[in-house]
């Protein structure tokens, strides 16, 4: 479709009505300011002090506003309020029972229980979250694998101890 001359005239007297309407609407205000005396205006700030506006020095304030805070049965209740630091984790207790000792030829094994389970153990082997670290004559050692905590097993009885 072309436009010719006479869509575009068309096109620009439909803007100026539309703007000459939008225009038209508008009201010009009615109230004009009235000039001020300025002999009023200045007698108005006669009165302000300006010097007070301005700060000579600074200095720390006359009161402590936490001095209700330093007294010692605040310090105290507080203290007690606050909450206690967390436990450090440590290793549940050994779920093992020390059997017996089971030796062929040069070849040697300790037994433990750990519930209804018979297990024979060997350094270096893994029960769950336990290895077993050392097997000496008196005892046996082993690491919490999820603490990475030292534990022994006694070999001995209570008796036996020195």
């Amino acid at each position: 479709m072309k436009m010719d001359k006479r869509h575009i005239v068309l096109g620009i007297v439909a803007v100026t009505l539309v703007a000459g309407v939008v225009a038209g609407r508008e009201r010009p205000a009615v109230e004009l300011a009235q000039p001020r005396a300025p002999q009023a205006a200045a007698a108005k700030y006669d009165e302000i002090d300006l010097d007070k506006l301005h700060r000579t020095e600074v200095r720390a304030p006359s009161t402590d506003p936490f001095a209700a805070m330093k007294s010692p049965e605040i310090r105290a209740a507080a203290a007690a309020a606050a909450p206690e630091a967390p436990a450090r984790p440590t290793a549940p207790p050994l779920p093992f029972q020390y059997i017996g000792k089971w030796s062929q030829g040069d070849k040697g094994e300790v037994l433990v229980q750990r519930g209804e389970e018979l297990l024979p153990i060997a350094p270096g082997a893994k029960l769950g979250d336990y290895r077993v670290d050392q097997i000496t004559e008196a005892r046996v050692s082993f690491t919490y694998l999820p603490l990475n905590m030292k534990q022994t097993l006694d070999l001995l009885g209570p008796e036996a101890r020195p």
